[in-house]
């Protein structure tokens, strides 16, 4: 492997390595705007130049491989004005509009030009003008104003999604980023197009305006929109102390970007998953225990009355229970083991199947741990053939556990069944339209409100982290199994938190041996070989 000095410190990197990875992997911070190594190298913004001894100039370091014995200077005098002139001339015509514009306290130009520019400018004549707050899709607003012609979002669209939606039209300073006549933004992975902007130039319409980024509290997690489980950072609103409006505290959650895993998302999300917070964010919660919906119950006293039908019908083999795909592991373990406790009671798992695969990243299986449920609840009868038996009055007592993202995808059922069945409980953080219907409802937290973990569709166990507090009594699913299992004369262990149920989960299940919330860690582990059949 080739050996080079990067400002006097000799560091030995892997033969291919561009002289830019070589010094981001020490972390050393050379500014660069149109490299992303997601992307191709395009090697247009300039910013990037550094000085290679006996090199007759400055070079642009995320073009230049590393070669061995190669001395590299990225912060003397000569690289220094050479970025300095760079900035002054991205900022020719950039409007002064940071106090309005969406990306101020995340934007890489106004980082760059505090750090790398002169502070002044030479310019005089007139800015040139482009239009702004130009719809291109579904979900991005463009200003091309703004662009500083990176080529980020037109690699973007060429070489992941290859749709080809944006390109640069027109030449010299009038070049501008947009898309073609009748073809407008509206690939399934368009907000990425966001994520890569260096500047404010294209911004989300879902979050446009809603929030500065710099009152946002950022916690990484798993998207439970899909079986990928594509890491993400999930932002909500906190207090602002010092504000003098009203309305400054509100803790949901504002958006969701993806977070870099190259084992399972790479630097991407999908749009679904992006936005799929908006079904939780928007749904009617529960906030209490009741019995029925809308009468509200002392939670000891509605767990109690719970596992008293459940404990009885389980007796007599007349008990079901139908669990959400999306539930994290730590709830299945705690439910297997409170219903194996009682007797005999029918399980099934939801199936939740929408559109195909793609060969990106979307899962026509939107069970975001369906494969989690398969290792801890073994196999499962199908939610249609435990319906059809509470339809021929054979289910004395049905449990619904309701979804945990999207009160839509909670297990609908028909008043055929419902009709048969004495007792439905229902166990869910939304008010749909199974929770309307049920005889006792239990508050859960939802799912970007507890922690625990999720199994992808490849075995690869990963960390869902808290980002907020659950609605009124809404608690995890596991506490909830917990509580009744204390009226029915259950034994489950002492847990008083999640990780206490991930260890005994560690300690029963065979895929799960040996793995603790320290070892996911923010990238998760993978329980099982990755073979071309989950590639």
């Amino acid at each position: 492997m080739p050996k080079l000095t990067i400002d006097g410190r000799e560091i030995e990197v892997a033969a291919g390595t561009t002289v830019l990875q070589a010094a981001l992997s020490q972390g050393r911070e050379v500014p660069h705007y149109c490299y992303h190594p997601g992307l191709s190298i395009a090697g247009n913004c300039r910013m990037c130049l550094v000085e290679v001894q006996k090199a007759p100039k400055l070079v642009i370091a995320c073009a230049t491989p590393v070669a061995d014995g190669m001395v590299v200077n990225t912060r003397n005098e000569r690289v220094k004005q050479a970025q300095s002139s760079i900035m002054e001339f991205l900022l020719i015509n950039h409007p002064l509009d940071c106090t309005i514009c969406d990306q101020a306290g995340e934007c890489r130009l106004q980082e760059y030009a505090v750090e790398y520019g002169s502070g002044i400018s030479r310019y005089e004549d007139p800015k040139v003008l482009f239009n702004k707050a130009v719809d291109i899709g579904k979900h991005v607003m463009l200003d091309q104003e703004r662009c500083i012609q990176c080529s980020r979002c037109t690699r973007f669209c060429d070489e992941v999604t290859g749709t080809g939606e944006l390109d640069f039209f027109r030449r010299g300073e009038r070049t501008m980023i947009g898309v073609y006549p009748d073809r407008p933004l509206d690939n399934l992975y368009s907000g990425n197009v966001v994520d890569i902007c260096p500047v404010g130039a294209l911004t989300l319409k879902e979050f446009r305006f809603q929030s500065r980024v710099w009152y946002l509290k950022n916690t990484p997690s798993i998207c439970a929109g899909c079986a990928r489980g594509c890491n993400v950072m999930v932002s909500v609103g906190q207090q602002q102390e010092l504000m003098t409006t009203t309305g400054q505290f509100d803790d949901r959650i504002q958006r969701v970007v993806p977070r870099v895993n190259e084992e399972v998302n790479g630097h991407w999300m999908c749009d679904e998953g992006r936005l799929s917070y908006q079904s939780e964010r928007a749904a009617e919660r529960i906030a209490t225990a009741q019995a029925p919906a809308g009468s509200e119950l002392d939670w000891d006293e509605a767990t109690r009355q719970a596992a008293e039908w459940l404990k009885t019908a389980a007796a007599s083999g007349r008990a079901a229970a139908i669990f959400s795909p999306r539930l994290v592991s730590e709830t299945y373990l705690a439910w297997h083991r409170l219903l194996e406790g009682l007797g005999r009671v029918r399980i099934g798992v939801q199936s939740i199947v929408r559109g195909a695969d793609d060969n990106l990243l979307i899962r026509a299986d939107k069970g975001a741990n369906s494969h989690g449920a398969r290792w801890i609840l073994g196999q499962t009868e199908d939610c249609g053939a435990i319906l059809e038996a509470a339809g021929r009055g054979e289910i004395d007592t049905l449990l619904v556990f309701g979804d945990v993202l999207d009160p839509e995808d909670t297990a609908a059922i028909d008043e055929g069944p419902r009709g048969k069945v004495e007792h439905m409980i229902y166990v869910g953080p939304f008010l749909d339209r199974t929770a309307r219907a049920a005889s006792l409802l239990l508050p859960t937290a939802a799912w970007s409100e507890a922690a625990g973990s999720l199994v992808n569709f490849e075995g690869r166990v990963q960390w869902v982290r808290r980002c907020h507090r659950p609605r009124g009594e809404g608690r995890p699913g596991w506490r909830v199994a917990a509580d009744l299992a204390k009226h029915a004369a259950v034994e489950l262990p002492n847990w008083s938190s999640t990780a206490d149920v991930l260890e005994t989960l560690a300690g029963s299940v065979k895929p799960y041996r040996g793995v603790t919330e320290s070892r996911l860690g923010l990238l998760g582990i993978s329980s099982e070989p990755r073979t071309a059949a989950t590639a």
